[in-house]
Formats: structure tokens, C-alpha cells, sequence
């Protein structure tokens, strides 16, 4: 009989410690929430946004031009036909192309002292309506088989460009690779003036091709001699060159152009 009112305190007091035991997560789960749905962006109007827009890549610096009047006859210039050819593909662009004839000039080369290189002056409008990328390729090819392309001579455009017009910012064959915007002003050319630079041309030829690639974004794939692949040729400016003088006394006045002066070919 002692023993009972302690058996009834310890009854009482296990129902009281366990009604303060707390639940754990395992005895009461959450709503279980799927990662698609934990993740889901916020809609509008029913639809996912979207992502966000990758702004544009710049491949290039844009070339500075020089606003020319349009059509203004310039001493010994000759202008080049733009115009497509019937066996060009429908929908090339064609940049209209200017020079003035090879002329030679004396430059001090890094390493080979005081030496004649050839150049050729040019100017360059984008008239096709959007921004063309400028990449051009000028090659020499005489007719004793020489091929040779533009030298990187900076000091050679330097007196180029003092010797032709020093208020035009002339560029060399580094500096004119870029975008060249498009001219669409009345009576008014967006120009972009360079000089090609060649040296080590044969003085024992008596003429001369410059090939200039890259005034236009045409090409043809033809079959290769021996079928075996198809070749890519490209639209290319081809300039003809006489030279009537002695190997031993080379000068400007005697190159020439030739007769027709220039033609548009696919090589």
C-alpha cells in the first residue's frame, strides 16, 4: 500500500515528459517540393522570359573615313567599274575601288638599308548599303614569275603619304584591315585611303599583274585539274603593268598601264 501513490507519481510524470518530447522531421515530413519547380522562374502571361541578350560582338575597329566629293576628277586617278558580271553570283557586294598608277619611292628598310620599293595609292567607298569587313590581299606578279605580297613598311607610308596628299590619313597593310561603314551621302564619298608597298620587285621584268582581293565577297568553287577537289576562286581586281626601261636604272615614268588597264577576274 506504500508503494502506490509513488507508482502514480511516476505514471504521471512519464505522460508529462512525454507529451514534451519533440516530434522530429522524419515523424511530421514537409510537402515535398520538386528542384523543377523550387527553380522555376516567375511567368508572365503563361510564358517563360527569356534570356537575356548577348550584346554584339565587334570583330573589327571601324576604319576612319575621309568625306571626298563624289565623282571629282583627280590627276592620273583611275576609277574602277564597279558594276557585277554576268558570271558573277547574284546578291555579291562590290566596293568601289580608285588608284593611281605604281610609282616608286627610296625608304630606309629595317636591316637592308636605303632600298626602291613600289607602290600603289588607292582609295576605297563602300557603296553596297551596310558595313563591309576591309581584308584586302595585294600581290605582285611579274612576268619573269616572281610573286610577291605587300611589305609592312611604316616609314614608307609615312613618306607616301607626304608625298601624295599629307592631309589624308593614309593606312598600310596592318592598318586597313577593319569595317568600313557605308557612304550613303548626296554627292559625298566616305573614303578610305591606303598604299600597297612592295619590294624586291624583279627590275628584269618588262610587266607586272597587282592582284587586290578582297573588294568583294564573291567566289566560284571550280573542279581541280586532277578532279580529285574542287577549288575556290575569288573575285579579284586584276591590275596589268608594262615597264619600258633598263634593269639598271629603274624609273616611274617608264610603268605604264596597260591597254586595258585592269580587269575582273576570278583567282
Amino acid at each position: 500500500m506504500c508503494n502506490q501513490p509513488f507508482r502514480m507519481v511516476v505514471l504521471s510524470l512519464s505522460f508529462v515528459l512525454a507529451g514534451s518530447v519533440p516530434v522530429r522531421a522524419q515523424d511530421n515530413p514537409a510537402p515535398a517540393v520538386k528542384p523543377e519547380e523550387a527553380a522555376e522562374p516567375a511567368r508572365e502571361g503563361g510564358k517563360l522570359p527569356g534570356p537575356p541578350e548577348i550584346p554584339p560582338a565587334t570583330l573589327a575597329s571601324t576604319l576612319k573615313t575621309v568625306p571626298v566629293a563624289h565623282g571629282k576628277p583627280a590627276f592620273n586617278v583611275r576609277m574602277v567599274d564597279a558594276a557585277l558580271l554576268p558570271r558573277d553570283k547574284e546578291g555579291i557586294w562590290v566596293l568601289d575601288f580608285a588608284f593611281k598608277p605604281v610609282r616608286l619611292i627610296t625608304v630606309e628598310v629595317p636591316g637592308k638599308g636605303r632600298k626602291l620599293v613600289h607602290y600603289l595609292y588607292y582609295k576605297v567607298v563602300n557603296r553596297t548599303g551596310k558595313p563591309r569587313m576591309f581584308v584586302p590581299q595585294f600581290t605582285l606578279v611579274t612576268d619573269t614569275g616572281r610573286r610577291i605580297e605587300e611589305a609592312v613598311l611604316p616609314r614608307a607610308v609615312e613618306l607616301v603619304r607626304a608625298r601624295e596628299d599629307p592631309s589624308i590619313p593614309l593606312l598600310g597593310a596592318v592598318d586597313v584591315v577593319g569595317m568600313i561603314p557605308p557612304s550613303t551621302k548626296q554627292g559625298v564619298d566616305d573614303a578610305v585611303y591606303g598604299v600597297a608597298i612592295w619590294e624586291g620587285v624583279d627590275p628584269k621584268a618588262d610587266a607586272f599583274h597587282i592582284y587586290v582581293r578582297g573588294l568583294s565577297d564573291g567566289y566560284q568553287e571550280l573542279p581541280s585539274p586532277d578532279g580529285s577537289k574542287s577549288v575556290t576562286r575569288y573575285k579579284t581586281l586584276r591590275i596589268d603593268f608594262l615597264r619600258r626601261g633598263d634593269e639598271r636604272n629603274l624609273n616611274e615614268k617608264e610603268i605604264q598601264l596597260n591597254e586595258p588597264p585592269y580587269e575582273w577576274v576570278y583567282w
